[in-house]
């Protein structure tokens, strides 16, 4: 059952671990285990590519989105938000997944004084109330649809803290989980936080998320490039290898070059196991797996 195995993330493992990362005395004390590892999974924020003021290949739209994923400091979401139980997403495969690259790093840095360099050079001039407009004079804000939890309130104010080092106004937007997917899949939300979790460990499944024919599906930010369409489409046609790497590294570069999304962070599964089940490890895609535990019922007792 889930009181056998249990999940400690974010929040619930300040409760079990300690400040590094270990299980606290008094678990290890009743022979509680703890396995950890990454998820195959990353979390990330899109851009609507439909929308007038953040969507599109226009250079000044490009400088946007670069801009505020430039001024977004992922470290304190780390420590703040995320307890120090993430690491920070680099590239569009992510870690236990066939096609990862380990030793990539992202164009794309927290930097908001080059942040606050490309918005004046491209015309994203301030008003008198401190906050900028777009290069035609009209005022703008980063609307950042979300729903109305706790956590979400901690984005909120982690957002318009960064936004407003760079002269960029947050306006936040509250829907149930429910209603945000309706707007999603009509392309009809601004900016929103979204995660996938790998259904199968092949690169494939998460550069999918980009393809220009699945928006309406699994493309959330409603994305459409021919470059990276054609790329994708070479790629989906290879088997795992030299020639494929060498493609998804292509559609890596051509993402940051047009910034659809801001990339999140990697998610580790802390999971504490009970000392009367037996020979158990967590398996990295299935996630109904209850049926295949062994138990010790007389330790259990």
């Amino acid at each position: 059952s889930q009181l056998d195995v249990m999940l400690a993330q974010d929040q619930n493992a300040t409760e079990t671990l300690g400040a590094d990362n270990k299980l606290k005395p008094e678990l290890l004390a009743r022979g509680i285990r703890l396995q950890r590892f990454i998820d195959p999974e990353y979390t990330y924020t899109y851009y609507n590519w439909q929308d007038p003021v953040w969507g599109g290949p226009e250079l000044h739209k490009i400088a946007l989105r670069r801009a505020v994923s430039m001024a977004y400091n992922i470290d304190d979401e780390i420590k703040v938000i995320r307890k120090n139980q993430a690491i920070a997403a680099e590239y569009l495969v992510p870690p236990g997944v066939v096609g990862y690259k380990p030793d990539y790093v992202s164009s794309i840095r927290y930097n908001p004084p080059l942040a606050n360099a490309l918005l004046d050079k491209f015309g994203y001039k301030k008003g008198a109330d401190g906050y900028r407009n777009t290069p035609d004079g009209k005022p703008f804000s980063f609307r950042y649809s979300s729903t109305p939890s706790s956590t979400e309130r901690e984005f909120d104010e982690l957002y318009k803290k960064n936004l407003d080092a760079i002269g960029i106004r947050f306006e936040a937007h509250k829907e149930q989980f429910a209603e945000l997917k309706k707007l999603e899949k009509r392309c009809l939300l601004q900016i929103h936080g979204a995660a996938w979790i790998a259904d199968y460990p092949d690169g494939d499944n998460f550069l999918q998320l980009l393809y220009g024919k699945n928006v309406g599906e699994s493309n959330n930010a409603c994305y459409k490039n021919p470059v990276f369409d054609r790329l994708y489409e070479q790629a989906a046609a290879l088997p795992d290898g030299p020639e494929r790497d060498k493609l998804y590294l292509e559609m890596q570069k051509q993402f940051e070059a047009d910034t659809p999304w801001r990339m999140g962070v990697s998610r580790y599964r802390n999971q504490l196991i009970q000392p009367w089940v037996i020979g158990y490890k967590k398996h990295p895609i299935i996630l109904s797996e209850w049926m295949y535990f062994d138990v010790n019922v007389e330790k259990g007792k």
